[in-house]
């Protein structure tokens, strides 16, 4: 079981101590009016007054202006939610754990703890509601692995009440319909029970609106990009007991009303998908769904229309993946030194700044603030 928690005795000091020896000025008050880019996630290092210490932070990156913050936490953030009404303001989950926390980011204060109700972890990610008035996070009952969607008031982050996801370890969420719609990711179980799916969940009547389950027993249901025009991307990980090792897999539904299909070639690059694929990210202008894999060492491009390949690109450990502001560059974090690139959407060719290393940003994925906060505020 996932229980012990990374002390927070000089945890700020080793988070700036680290940030100095990485030799990047520190994000500064006017970096969040700015009109660029401010990437966001969690990351871990090692204490570099110890050197053995593992320290875990949520990173913010000012990627025009190379400048970090690092916010000092006691669990690896997963993903972030932003309160629309409040952008600046937002909640890390940990993956599969009690860790969540409350964080002002211009200040870089960590404000609050979140604890799970009795009996619950958080499986990685939440939302806030479309008004601000209330927090969904997805979680999963220890003993029997059903998943609930907890709710929470977004002021105090008490808890208020919960529903099903309809499925079993749930993970990745995401509104739709102008946030009367939860899409939730349920990974399922072991092979041969609990069908790994995608449920939308009516967020007013907590009913059942629509299930899609994934194909075949080997994959479980992990990520998922959707748009507007419902083109709808799942990233998969083995099933539990198959091993790290096992493939994993990508599933794409072109639009509303076609099949969600699990993408079964070429076998030279399905053959490659060892362990999860992570994260995925939709460039809706061009249709073009990417993928990072990290233990096959790659990222990989596909058409979201007709679900074929449109490139592979070789990289050392590829994690997370996001959207410039403009919608104008692919951002992708990799590697051991956690580097950071952009890449052009339409070519797919580097495009921008050159790369910047030393990020700390080794957590599964990247999120653009800017981007989703002015998404949010429209």
């Amino acid at each position: 079981m996932k229980t012990a928690r990374a002390s927070m005795l000089g945890a700020p000091q080793a988070a700036r101590r680290a940030l100095q020896v990485a030799g990047h000025p520190p994000l500064d008050a006017a970096s969040w009016s700015a009109q660029g880019d401010l990437l966001v996630g969690g990351g871990g290092f090692v204490d570099p007054g110890d050197r053995r210490t593992l320290r875990y932070v949520l990173v913010a990156l000012d990627w025009p202006g190379r400048k970090l913050s690092l916010m000092a936490v006691n669990f690896l953030p997963h993903a972030i939610a932003i309160r629309p009404d409040n952008p600046q303001q937002v909640v890390a989950f940990e993956k599969i754990g009690p860790g969540c926390a409350e964080f002002h980011l211009p200040s870089g204060e960590l404000r609050r703890f979140i604890a799970p109700v009795p009996g619950r972890w958080f499986y990685g990610h939440g939302v806030f509601s479309a008004d601000g008035a209330l927090l969904f996070s997805t979680e999963t009952v220890i003993q029997t692995g059903e998943g609930r969607i907890g709710v929470r008031d977004a002021h105090s982050l008490r808890p208020l009440d919960d529903f099903p996801t309809f499925g079993h370890n749930p993970h990745d969420c995401h509104l739709v319909e102008e946030g009367r719609v939860l899409v939730i990711t349920n990974g399922g179980g072991k092979a041969g029970a609990d069908q790994p799916c995608v449920t939308w969940v009516d967020t007013g009547t907590r009913k059942l609106l629509h299930r899609l389950e994934i194909q075949g027993e080997r994959h479980n249901a992990g990520h998922l990009a959707i748009t507007p025009g419902g083109t709808l991307a799942v990233v998969s990980a083995p099933r539990a007991g198959l091993g790290e090792q096992a493939l994993g897999g990508l599933s794409l539904r072109p639009g509303e009303g076609d099949a969600l299909q699990l993408i079964t070639g070429p076998a030279e690059v399905t053959g490659r998908m060892s362990g999860e694929a992570l994260s995925v990210e939709i460039h809706e202008a061009s249709g073009t769904v990417a993928v990072t894999h990290p233990v096959g060492g790659m990222v990989t491009f596909w058409r979201a229309a007709d679900r074929g390949l449109e490139r592979v690109l070789n990289m050392e450990r590829p994690r997370g993946v996001t959207l410039s502001r403009e919608g104008d560059r692919l951002f992708i974090s990799r590697g051991l030194q956690t580097e950071v690139l952009s890449l052009d959407p339409a070519t797919l060719d580097p495009a921008g700044a050159p790369v910047m290393d030393q990020t700390f940003l080794s957590g599964s994925h990247l999120f653009n603030w800017t981007r989703l906060a002015d998404r949010l505020r429209h």
